[in-house]
C-alpha cells in the first residue's frame, strides 16, 4: 500500500487575488517613499514664498550688552511684506546654533524683541533670517517659511 500523495494547490482565484494584494500594497509602500521627496508648496499673494522672500526689506537696530550676553532689537519692517519672526543663527568660534522668534512685523511698522540670550561660546555675529507665513497650496493651513537668502548680519563687540 503506498500513500497517496495531496496534490492540491493554489486555485487560480486565490492567487490572482494575492497577486493583486501584493501590488497593492507596493504601491502604497512606493507613494508613502515619493511623498518624502516633494514638499508642501507654501504661497504668499498667490506666488511662490520663495518669489516673496526678494520683497522683504527689514532694518536692524540693537544693544549689545556682554556683561549679560543678551541683545535688545528693534526690527523695521521696510518692505511690503509682513515678517513673521526671524531665525537668528548665532555664530561663534568653531561652532554655530539657530533659534526661531516669532514676532510679528507689520508693513511700515517696528518690532522690538528684547533680552535675546546670546547662546554659545564666544558669539562674534548673528545672522537675522526673516520668516514669512505662507498658505499650504490646497489647503487651509498657514506655515512659516524662513527667507535663507535675505539674513543681515549683526557684529557683536
Amino acid at each position: 500500500m503506498g500513500l497517496i500523495k495531496n496534490k492540491n494547490g493554489l486555485s487560480p482565484v486565490i492567487a490572482t487575488v494575492l497577486l493583486i494584494s501584493l501590488g497593492i500594497v507596493l504601491a502604497g509602500i512606493t507613494f508613502l517613499w515619493m511623498t518624502g521627496f516633494v514638499s508642501e508648496q507654501l504661497e504668499k499673494q498667490g506666488k511662490p514664498v520663495e518669489q516673496v522672500c526678494s520683497e522683504v526689506d527689514f532694518e536692524e537696530d540693537f544693544d549689545y550688552s556682554p556683561a549679560t550676553m543678551a541683545i535688545n532689537l528693534q526690527i523695521t519692517n521696510r518692505g511690503n511684506i509682513p515678517i513673521y519672526g526671524f531665525d537668528i543663527k548665532f555664530i561663534g568660534e568653531g561652532k554655530s546654533a539657530m533659534k526661531a522668534f516669532q514676532f510679528t512685523t507689520p508693513v511700515g511698522s517696528a518690532s522690538e524683541l528684547q533680552a535675546i540670550q546670546i547662546t554659545g561660546d564666544n558669539v562674534k555675529q548673528l545672522i537675522l533670517y526673516p520668516m514669512v507665513l505662507g498658505s499650504v497650496k490646497g489647503k487651509k493651513l498657514t506655515k512659516p517659511s524662513t527667507c535663507l537668502g535675505y539674513g543681515k548680519t549683526i557684529l557683536l563687540k
